[in-house]
């Protein structure tokens, strides 16, 4: 009897539920059955909500920034005042340099970097600013320029969302060594900033 209530009950969803969706449902399962992260997924303390955000003019990173923080559940706090950190993009920007050249002399291999300077205040203590660098690399075709500056951007964008997760993650650290120093304490040492360097695998080529 019960075999047979579930036979009925998978026929009847066959025809509600298509294919596609069961093997998306199942790829999910699979992927978090494995440790994997769903992009915009990290591990954020509450300790640093609600956070003050400014972005100035880094509008990409900047929606890259806020949607991390909604996905982790941070709220963002229209005022500095009332806010337990604060976050501000000073600056960005693109550059380049060779990596390898053809036997004519030409460049064939490029290496894309994406840089960051920002400010990181918590609680009443002093602004520290800091940087984080990413960098991709790209092959160059001449005959397809187009199609490598296409690549370019999409490396460009998916490095800002690493900068975004690594500077979240130093805001993070910052908010924890605020926490464990006392007024007055100075056994406790603070990090200093350093610049923080990533470079990915080149996943996208073209001939």
């Amino acid at each position: 009897m019960l075999l047979y209530s579930l036979h009925t009950i998978f026929r009847r969803l066959k025809h509600c539920i298509s294919i596609p969706y069961i093997s998306y449902v199942l790829a999910l399962f699979l992927l978090q059955s494995c440790g994997f992260e769903l992009r915009g997924a990290l591990d954020l303390s509450s300790d640093i909500s609600p956070v003050y955000f400014q972005q100035n003019t880094a509008f990409e990173l900047g929606r890259e920034i806020k949607s991390i923080l909604q996905t982790n559940r941070i709220a963002i706090s229209e005022y500095a005042n009332t806010a337990n950190s604060r976050l501000i993009i000073l600056k960005e920007g693109r550059s380049q340099r060779v990596l390898s050249v053809d036997s004519n002399g030409r460049a064939k291999e490029y290496l894309l970097i994406y840089t960051v300077q920002f400010s990181i205040k918590i609680k009443e203590q002093v602004a520290i600013e800091d940087s984080i660098s990413v960098s991709r690399s790209l092959l160059f075709d001449p005959e397809a320029v187009i199609a490598v500056n296409n690549t370019a951007e999409i490396l460009y964008k998916d490095m800002k969302h690493d900068a975004a997760r690594l500077i979240l993650l130093k805001l993070q650290a910052r908010s924890r060594n605020a926490d464990a120093i006392k007024p007055g304490d100075e056994s406790i040492p603070v990090d200093k900033p350093a610049d923080d360097k990533v470079s990915g695998p080149e996943y996208l080529k073209t001939d």
